[in-house]
C-alpha cells in the first residue's frame, strides 16, 4: 500500500508531465524595415487572410484578429465554433522591427454559464495565416 505523501507527489509528477505542452503557435521573425511601416502591413494583411481586427494599440504596434471556422465539427453536443486567433506585437530591433505572432485556436461551448472557450492545438489554417503574415510583413 502506498503511503499517502507518496500517492500527492506521483499525482504532482504526472500531472506536470500531462500539462507541459503548448497548444498555440508562436512565430518570431525580424524586418529590416520600421516598426510603423510593418505594422501597417500587418494590418492591411489580416483581411485578405479573412480575419476581422478586434484590437489595436498603434503606439506600442499591437492588434489583435478573429476568423471564425464554421466548418469545424467537434465531438460535444455543447459545440458552437472554432475561434482562431492571431496575437501580434512589432518592437523595435538594432535594423528595423521584430515581428511576434501568436496563432491560437479555441472551441466555443455553449454552456449553462453561457459561450465557454477551450483552447485546443492550433489549426492548420491558424498556422498558415500566421506563417503568411510574417512572409509578407517580416521581410
Amino acid at each position: 500500500m502506498l503511503r499517502s505523501s507518496c500517492l500527492g507527489l506521483s499525482a504532482v509528477v504526472l500531472l506536470s508531465v500531462g500539462c507541459g505542452s503548448t497548444l498555440y503557435l508562436a512565430v518570431k521573425g525580424m524586418s529590416p524595415r520600421p516598426p510603423a511601416e510593418v505594422f501597417d502591413c500587418v494590418q492591411k494583411q489580416i483581411p485578405v487572410l479573412g480575419y476581422d481586427q478586434t484590437s489595436m494599440d498603434a503606439e506600442a504596434h499591437r492588434l489583435t484578429a478573429r476568423k471564425y471556422n464554421w466548418e469545424t465539427r467537434f465531438a460535444d453536443s455543447r459545440f458552437r465554433r472554432m475561434n482562431e486567433r492571431l496575437s501580434i506585437e512589432i518592437g523595435k530591433a538594432e535594423a528595423g522591427a521584430q515581428l511576434k505572432i501568436a496563432a491560437h485556436t479555441f472551441a466555443e461551448l455553449m454552456t449553462q454559464r453561457g459561450p465557454t472557450e477551450v483552447e485546443q492545438e492550433a489549426s492548420a489554417g491558424v498556422k498558415a495565416a500566421a506563417q503568411a503574415i510574417m512572409e509578407a510583413c517580416g521581410s
